[in-house]
């Protein structure tokens, strides 16, 4: 057993079946606290139940001695958040988002909201010469459709559960009351950052990342990659939208526009999509007083400094 990553409540080991001789990665709850164990647990619930090319499957979930671990297969490749997006082509570039998309498609569809993509959650690896992109920790997400389970609460009051920079601008506000929308604004913000290279709405705080994202002040994509099709920077706007009911519906549809498969009339009306004149209006701003715990397993380089968390369950290549 060798270690991947560590942090503040947990870790992930690169382990190895006895029998089989086949690794996998086992990621393990350090220390006893009742919301953090609800939370891997359901962690490993969700992604037990969505199988997909695009999603890290979860093949087992242990309870023992006081800690829960998962057994997940171990993924050979770093996260978007370490590649160097000028070192990609257009085509890589499309490949990996539309695998994003794909994978974020199917938790919609069984009514999950990840509320945590980022490129740090999404990882990597080469399969027959192509990259394929996986997301990674469901940790924070919950059912939609199982709002109401018998299920020790994994969010309690006061907690705000996402990476500044990635956020929807309702997210900073409440981490539970959100929808699948939330999710498509953080498809945006990874977007722009797997094509353009620099995180959307770079900050040196919370609230300078959410005025930020209500104001939309960011560079324009084609600005940082000229040669990235107009109907990416259209799908990314459209989603980067501060008003939720102005995005996309879901993964799906955004999914759709950037591929450009939509019907005509659903391309023009987020073509016609305009940033509102007083955009700060849009959201009441949240109240800065309350305890923020981001759950990134790792320092975010465009905020700091979060509290630390454990790193998701990557390899770097070569290891």
């Amino acid at each position: 057993m060798s270690p991947i990553g560590r942090g503040g409540v947990g870790a992930v080991y690169r382990v190895r079946h006895v029998n089989l001789g086949s690794e996998h990665a086992l990621k393990v709850l350090l220390i006893d606290a009742a919301t953090r164990r609800a939370r891997l647990m359901r962690e490993g619930r969700l992604q037990a139940n969505l199988r997909h090319p695009n999603l890290v499957p979860v093949t087992d979930l242990v309870a023992q001695d006081g800690l829960v671990a998962l057994i997940m297969d171990l993924v050979r490749g770093p996260s978007i958040e370490l590649l160097r997006s000028q070192h990609l082509t257009v085509a890589e570039i499309d490949s990996l988002a539309t695998g994003v998309l794909s994978g974020a498609a199917v938790m919609h569809q069984h009514g999950t909201v990840h509320r945590d993509l980022k490129p740090a959650n999404v990882l990597v690896e080469a399969v027959d010469g192509r990259v394929n992109a996986l997301i990674t920790d469901l940790g924070i997400a919950k059912l939609l459709l199982d709002d109401t389970s018998g299920d020790e609460p994994i969010t309690r009051s006061g907690l705000m559960l996402g990476t500044p920079g990635y956020m929807a601008p309702e997210q900073y506000r409440s981490a539970r009351r959100v929808d699948v929308r939330a999710d498509v604004f953080s498809l945006g913000a990874l977007l722009f950052r797997l094509a353009g290279g620099i995180a959307p709405f770079p900050a040196r705080s919370w609230a300078e990342a959410y005025e930020r994202a209500v104001k939309g002040n960011r560079p324009r994509l084609s600005a940082l990659r000229p040669d990235v099709p107009p109907r990416w920077e259209r799908a990314i706007d459209a989603a980067l939208s501060p008003d939720p009911a102005a995005r996309p519906a879901d993964a799906t549809e955004l999914r759709t526009m950037w591929l450009e498969e939509s019907d005509p009339s659903k391309i023009a009306r987020f073509a016609k999509l305009r940033w509102p004149a007083e955009r700060q209006r849009l959201i009441p701003k949240p109240s800065w007083e309350m305890a923020m715990v981001s759950t990134l397993e790792l320092p975010s380089p465009e905020v700091g400094p979060p509290p630390a968390r454990p790193g998701p369950h990557r390899q770097a290549p070569g290891r």
